[in-house]
Formats: C-alpha cells, structure tokens, sequence
C-alpha cells in the first residue's frame, strides 16, 4: 500500500505527460500508465471496503462457522464490495477517456493515421471560422459519452447491490393530486389530544370515528379548538413501493393535539409509529407515498405545500427529537457550531451571534459549562448530555409542536426520567404540543396526557391516558396492559399478547388483529372495525366486541 500511496501522489495526467515525452506517444504506451497510474484506486477502495466489512457482526459469525478466509473473502465480503468497485470502475472510464483525450489533443498522445475525438478537436480548431462543425461534434461526442458513463454507473450500482437490485423493479412514482380533495369530500375529523371527541360527516368508513351514542344535528367541524389546535392529523394513509408490490403503511390514521399537551403513539415496533412521525415531519424514503388524507400543522395542511414552504416550518413551527443521538449529529461539526446552524438559517444571525444563542441553549438544557463544552464534537458527550443536545436543537426556535422519536430508547432509567423532565419542563415553559412516540408503557403513564394505540398501521384505541390504563376497552391495549411484569406471578410464565404484527403485505381484509385476538369471530374477519368515540368521554376504539372485554 506505500507503493500505491506513492502513486497516488502524482496526477495521473501529469505522469502520463511525463512517461510520454520519455517514451513515443503510442494507443500502447497510454493505455499501459493509466492502467498502472489507476491501479492504485482500486487497491484503496478495495483495502477501505474490506476493513470496514471485516468487522461486521456476520463476517465474525461466518468464521464461527469455521469458514476460512478466502471462502468469508468470496461469500460474504465481495458480493457487498463488488458494487463499489464496478461503480468505481465505470466512472474510471470517463476519466481515462478524458484524460486521452486531452493527451491527444495536446499532441503526445494518438498519432495520426489512429483515430481519437481528441485529435479530432485539435486538428478541426484551425477550420472554426469556416466549419465549425468538425471540432465541435467530436467534443459534444466527449461530452455526451461522459454522461452516458455517469448515468450506467449510477445503474451499475443499483444493478450489482443485493440491497438496492430491488429498487429498479419499482413503478415509477404517481402523485395522487387528488389526496386532498377526498380528504375534504370526506372529513373524519378524530379524537382530540385535548380530551374531546368528535364526529365524522360520513360514518362507516374503517379507521373513522363514529359517535356511539345518539346522533347530533351539527358535527363539529375538524380543526375546532380554536388558537390551542397545533397539529391536527386527518385519514392520513401512506403507501410503500416493495418488490412484492405496493403495500399499505399507514391506514386513516387521525388524531389532533392541542399546545401544552403531550400526546403518546404506543404499540408494538413495526406498527406505524415512527411512520407517522416521519409523515408528519416529511421525511419518508422516496418509496413511500403520501395517497390520502391531511396533516395540519397551526391549521395550515402541510402535504399541500412547496418543499420550499415545508423548509421554513422546519425549527419555528415543526420539530423532530430523533431516538440516536450520535448518528443524529453531525460528527465532524461542534455541538456549538450545530445547535447555532437554527439561527444562521431561519434568522440570519451571524457566526458569531448564533454561538452566544447556541451556549444560551446548552445552558438551558443543562449542559455543563457550556461555552467550554461548545467547542467539543458529539463523541466527547455521554449518551444522555446528546441527548440533550439534540433536544436544544429541536427547541432552539421555539416550534409549536414537538415530535419525540423514542428519545430515551438507549439511555439507562435514570438518564431517561432526566431527560422526560427536561422535555417535561421545557413544553411547560414554551407551550409546546408533543407527540411522543415510544413502546415504553411506564413513560406513557407518568408523561403523556391522552394515548393512541396503533396496531398494523390503523389507530386501534384512543383516549386520556388514565382512562385507557384503568379500563382498556381494544384487546390489543388490554394485551399491552397484561404484559407488565409486575401484574405476572412470581415463577410463572410472563403474560404476553400471542403471535406478532402481520406483515403489511398481509393485513387482514377484516380487523387487523383478529389473528391474536381471544375475542375474535366471523364478522372480524369479515368487516373492518371503525373507530368509534364514546361521547363525552374522549374515548375512542375500534373493536366489535369492546363491550365484551371485561370477560376475557
């Protein structure tokens, strides 16, 4: 590897210019030191892919498996690095066809009777005047050749990649314009975060609320609640692109959230969650796709919005606490430099003004001596001080609603009280509304005012934290309920829901959870359950047989 950084260290045009005025210009002699001038970027990209691969949890388990080094070399680490090299190699093309070229041009490469679109350009320059067309076609033949190699490369990679080969069997993306206007034919507006319950216009869809009790001659109208309203989530169903087929992610979820108030997003993992969050904040991968209802963040509907305009809600208005804190940062930036990043955007402050806002915000968040720790990167902080640090970004302009992505999954339950009473505190003193997302029941029950339950992409239960712990009316959230160890016997098997979330290329036409239910019957698997709202108690669940919970 000396050897090769040693060649690394001269451009390979240069050296070419130098072996060339040595030796006579010849197809051979160019051919022959680009070969060995470029023969040591493809040992680096080699030597960095298998150093990075070797220490992959699967290549240690493959050599427990007794596997020997070529046979680990040839199974598991050339099919991942192959696709690097072949890309590697197709983009070498345009340089190496770049770089003759301007040899050619130059005079000390191809020499005539060869033929080369280099040569071709040097000789056409003295007819410019009069015909034009002979240098530039050549060059344009350069031009549109080099393209062409960027663009087979790009397909290169994803053909080679066992991870991406999938993606170029995918339909191209369809934009439902449409989305909107069902949702407003067909308002479903959901149960609020704030503790009352409304009525749908058009009863009887799956996934919509309906009243239980007497009908009403007015139904509110979605997005009552005045100035508290901060997010109001309406029939939003997202729908992701896979090998099998497009697949449904999220279906007519809803729910509303009032400033001040914390609203918690609880199941199982693999249930629609961070889906939601992600929905909500627009950072869906590329194969999902937003087919249906509304997202109103301060009453204005996100999904309709430039991407421009959605940028300048991002901080002010709408902010996400991501779950990693370290690959949620940037590791070659300082945490100062990082949470000042806000102010330099959305405020136009200066370098050094955004500094002094982002100590202020260390400060907050209590971070110790903060001017001194603004200099340090994110890999000088503990697990729970990034957090921390993550959470002041989030808060630095002070957004009405907050998304909490599992902010306390890898921390220890100390660090996790501390930082649910940082959050705690902090909604306390901006009015912010916050959307918790967790699969922790006990951080539900001491910080959350009202719970959704989701289950297979659907809202399956909803309502104010306490009533929903102390009389769950879905099997699902009794199930969840159950599960804690402390309601177990001492010796005895630990009480759990049965079986696991379908597939979403498998959700049952009827209820989703009819598999795993104790309560189910023909008609769950017949019809799909609505979600139906208790009136006056803000309660809301979607289950045939809720009635009949009590007896399971």
């Amino acid at each position: 590897m000396r050897v090769a950084d040693v060649i690394l260290s001269f451009p390979s045009l240069l050296l070419a210019v130098v072996v060339l005025y040595v030796f006579a210009p010849s197809a051979t002699n160019i051919v022959l030191i680009l070969a060995l001038a470029r023969i040591p970027v493809y040992l680096r990209t080699a030597r960095a892919e298998g150093a990075e691969l070797r220490s992959r949890l699967f290549v240690d388990a493959a050599r427990t498996f007794g596997a020997g080094t070529w046979p680990t070399i040839y199974r598991h680490i050339l099919p991942i690095a192959m696709p690097t090299l072949l890309t590697v190699a197709t983009l070498d093309f345009c340089f190496v066809m770049l770089t003759e070229s301007s040899l050619s041009f130059l005079g000390i490469g191809i020499q005539p009777p060869d033929i080369s679109w280099g040569l071709m350009v040097a000789q056409g320059r003295q007819y410019l005047q009069t015909a034009w067309w002979i240098a530039v076609l050549p060059g344009l033949a350069i031009v549109l050749t080099t393209v062409s190699a960027t663009v087979l490369a790009a397909w290169v990679r994803l053909a080679t990649d066992p991870a991406q080969r999938w993606r170029l069997t995918l339909p191209r993306k369809k934009r439902e314009q449409s989305a909107a206007s069902d949702s407003a034919e067909r308002p479903a507006p959901p149960v609020s975060a704030a503790g009352t319950a409304k009525t749908p216009e058009t009863p009887g869809t799956p996934g919509t609320p309906e009243t239980s009790g007497a009908a009403r001659p007015e139904a509110p109208v979605a997005g009552d609640g005045g100035s508290r309203r901060a997010l109001e989530v309406e029939r939003l169903s997202v729908d992701l692109r896979t090998p099998s087929g497009t697949v449904r992610a999220l279906d007519s979820v809803g729910f509303t959230l009032d400033k001040g108030r914390t609203l918690a997003l609880l199941g199982e993992s693999g249930c629609g969650k961070s889906m939601t969050a992600q929905s909500i904040a627009g950072l869906l991968e590329p194969v999902a796709d937003v087919v249906g209802g509304a997202i109103r963040v301060g009453g204005t509907d996100v999904l309709r919005l430039s991407a421009t305009a959605r940028k300048r809600l991002a901080g002010p208005v709408l902010s996400i606490v991501f779950q990693d804190a370290l690959t949620a940062m940037n590791p070659v930036q300082s945490a100062g430099k990082q949470l000042g990043e806000p102010f330099r955007i959305h405020r136009g402050l200066s370098r050094r003004q955004a500094r002094e806002k982002a100590i202020e915000l260390m400060e907050t968040v209590g971070i110790p001596e903060p001017r001194a720790r603004a200099r340090s990167y994110p890999h000088q902080f503990s697990g729970g001080m990034r957090q921390r640090l993550l959470i002041a970004m989030a808060v630095a302009l002070g957004p009405d609603v907050l998304i909490a992505d599992e902010p306390t999954t890898a921390l220890d339950v100390t660090v996790q009280a501390q930082i649910m009473q940082l959050l705690r505190e902090l909604q306390a003193e901006r009015d912010m509304a916050v959307l918790l997302i967790t699969h922790d029941l006990a951080v539900v029950s001491e910080r959350a005012d009202d719970v959704a339950i989701m289950y297979a992409g659907n809202v399956v239960e909803t309502g104010p934290v306490r009533a929903v712990f102390a009389n769950p009316r879905h099997p699902y959230t009794k199930g969840l309920l159950d599960s804690v160890p402390e309601h177990a016997e001492r010796g005895g098997p630990l009480p759990a829901v049965p079986g696991s979330p379908p597939e979403l290329s498998a959700v049952p036409p009827g209820c989703v959870f009819q598999a795993r239910c104790p309560l189910a019957r023909e008609r769950c698997a017949e019809e799909r359950p609505r979600l139906v709202t208790d009136d006056g108690a803000g309660r809301a669940v979607a289950c045939h047989f809720s009635e009949e919970l009590t007896r399971v």
